[in-house]
């Protein structure tokens, strides 16, 4: 069963519960952006891994019932799911908001979430900024000087044009996001209001994935700076356990080398890729980790032994049944009924008989031609 081809069933019984999981994500998004609580406060943080487990689990619902095609266009795509595109990029916000993570870890899995947003935006045609940005920055380093101002000016102007863009897609978005999120007003208002949600959130992860190449570059530096000073400082730490050894017992000065030596290791972060096909489940791409989600075959054969969905032998069975009672001729199927009539009369059936006699008190009440004489002369 192909991810175009899900059963109605299957995506009913997702559809119920993403809804609520997505909307509450969304609405912790929101409260993280207009809350006064500082951000590495331990309130804000646990908000914020929160926030981020909503939109995990609605990312693993969109994959277990496959909500996207890779091959329909941004009109195929219902209203209510077109919400679900932006999962990546509310995801990849959330991210840099961690701050007792390694900040690499962070800046790594959000440039990720970032760039697989940007890439599905591409394949529904919603932007083409991305891949021409892109472009543009391969080619810098090859162009004379004039051709660099010229370049410069572009970016300029592209960035004062975004910039107004911007801020009346803001404006749309404020006055309509109360409306919208109530369900108060009509289907095509609400299309409207998602479109340019996802092409405000184009801007913004444009912004973002350059603020994110830029401090990796200054994580890195730090890193290297860091890693000559750790160098000196573990020199200096292993002379000093070597000078306490030589004044305690060998076992008391092992005990402290083993405790110096053992660091707790955190397990390290992964991303929640919303995936486009059932290779994806091993490997979402070149530099992508590994995905552990259901392909949409797994998850209808998990459906059926759970007893939620119905089992396709059982179904085709019911169906072949059907075809041959419709097939079977009409004068054979009302001899077995009058069949079934005189045996009932026979055995003076008291359901039968009951029947027959509120039908005769029926006749004697309403003639022949009674009924409904509206409209009639």
């Amino acid at each position: 069963m192909s991810e175009k081809g899900v059963s109605e069933d299957a995506q009913a019984y997702g559809d119920q519960s993403l809804q609520m999981i997505f909307s509450k994500g969304w609405e912790g998004f929101e409260e993280l952006e207009e809350t006064s609580l500082p951000f590495n406060s331990a309130e804000y943080q646990r908000k914020v891994k929160e926030t981020m487990k909503k939109f995990e689990e609605a990312t693993t619902i969109v994959n277990q019932i496959g909500l996207f095609s890779p091959n329909e266009l941004i009109d195929e795509v219902s209203t209510d799911s077109l919400q679900y595109l932006m999962l990546p990029f509310y995801l990849g916000k959330i991210a840099l908001k961690l701050q007792h993570e390694s900040r690499g870890e962070v800046l790594q899995i959000a440039e990720v979430y970032f760039k697989d947003f940007l890439q599905r935006c591409q394949e529904y045609d919603l932007c083409d900024e991305y891949k021409k940005n892109a472009v543009g920055a391969a080619e810098g380093s090859n162009t004379d000087e004039l051709a660099q101002l010229m370049r410069a000016a572009h970016a300029r102007n592209d960035k004062i044009a975004q910039f107004r863009k911007k801020k009346e897609l803001d404006e749309f978005i404020r006055k309509m996001k109360l409306a919208v999120r109530n369900k108060s007003v009509d289907d095509e208002v609400r299309r409207e209001f998602f479109l340019k949600l996802l092409n405000k959130s184009i801007i913004d992860a444009t912004e973002e994935l350059d603020s994110v190449q830029l401090e990796k570059q200054m994580v890195q530096m730090r890193t290297m700076h860091g890693s000559t000073v750790a160098q000196s400082n573990e020199h200096i730490a292993f002379d000093n356990v070597k000078a306490i050894s030589t004044s305690d017992t060998a076992g008391h000065s092992h005990h402290h080398h083993h405790h110096l030596s053992q660091q707790p290791k955190k397990k390290p972060m992964q991303p929640f890729i919303i995936t486009r096909n059932s290779a994806q489940k091993a490997v979402f791409g070149a530099g992508y980790p590994s995905l552990p989600v259901m392909t949409v075959d797994e998850f209808y054969d998990q459906r059926v032994r759970e007893g939620v969905f119905p089992d396709e032998e059982k179904v085709a069975k019911m169906n072949r049944e059907q075809a041959i009672a419709a097939a079977q001729d009409p004068n054979e199927k009302e001899d077995q009924e009058k069949a079934v009539e005189e045996i009932q009369v026979e055995n003076d059936d008291p359901e039968y008989l009951a029947r027959m006699r509120r039908m005769d008190e029926y006749k004697d009440v309403v003639r022949r031609g009674d009924g409904n004489r509206y409209n009639r002369s």
